[in-house]
């Protein structure tokens, strides 16, 4: 059973687990790592528990069912890109915020947006890419824009994205989401916790800075 679910996910949520190191993060690549990695963690064990939580014994019947496995897929890549660009926001928002930086708004979104593009291209298939929304590249770029960067790593200011797109994407029916919406919404914010301790806990943010000033054409690289 569990060999047949993971073959019907997309790429980025295809491991049931992700392993977590402790090595600190002072460079562009391995930031786009930690980002892509514990954005499909969080998209992945939020919206299939909540899935398998919701149909209950008929968790198996529901995933063998190509149909509906489908809509589970486009669910999965769509509730992912959120939670991409929560976690890209709030990342580029603990380097703005370290004092030993000197990273400018413009400078910042930049940053955000090679993150993003890094870590979408490289865990997306060719064939999720279809079920990507059109705006979807643009509409974080607008985002990076307008971000206050000052504040975007403070609380759970970077994160009403993901928790609400969870709710939105899952496919449940209407009743159920506005029903489980309060729960759906705060099991996501939960598992939200543990990544930004690690990602305090690991960052560089000078040394992210420097890499990224010493070397802004990685920002068009793929």
């Amino acid at each position: 059973m569990l060999k047949t679910i993971i073959s019907k996910l997309p790429k980025p949520l295809r491991a049931l687990a992700v392993r977590f190191d402790n090595s600190p993060i002072a460079a562009i690549e391995p930031l786009a790592d930690f980002l892509q990695t514990r954005s499909a963690y969080v998209a992945q064990t939020s919206l299939y528990g909540y899935l398998k939580t919701r149909m209950g014994t008929s968790f198996r019947q529901y995933f063998e069912d190509d149909v509906f496995s489908r809509s589970i897929r486009i669910a999965a890549i769509k509730v992912f890109l959120s939670c991409l660009a929560d976690l890209t926001i709030f990342a580029v928002g603990l380097v703005v915020a370290d004092e030993e930086t000197s990273i400018g708004p413009e400078e910042a979104a930049e940053l955000a947006c090679s993150c993003f593009d890094r870590a979408m291209r490289r865990t997306l298939d060719d064939t999720d890419y279809e079920h990507v929304p059109k705006d979807a590249v643009e509409d974080f770029r607008l985002r990076a824009a307008r971000t206050d960067w000052y504040l975007a790593a403070e609380g759970e200011n970077a994160f009403a994205g993901s928790a609400r797109d969870l709710v939105m994407f899952a496919p449940v029916i209407d009743e159920f989401k506005e029903r489980d919406g309060s729960i759906v919404a705060n099991s996501i914010r939960f598992r939200w916790q543990d990544v930004r301790r690690q990602l305090r806990k690991r960052l560089d943010a000078k040394g992210v800075a420097v890499a990224w000033s010493e070397a802004p054409q990685l920002g068009d690289q793929p």
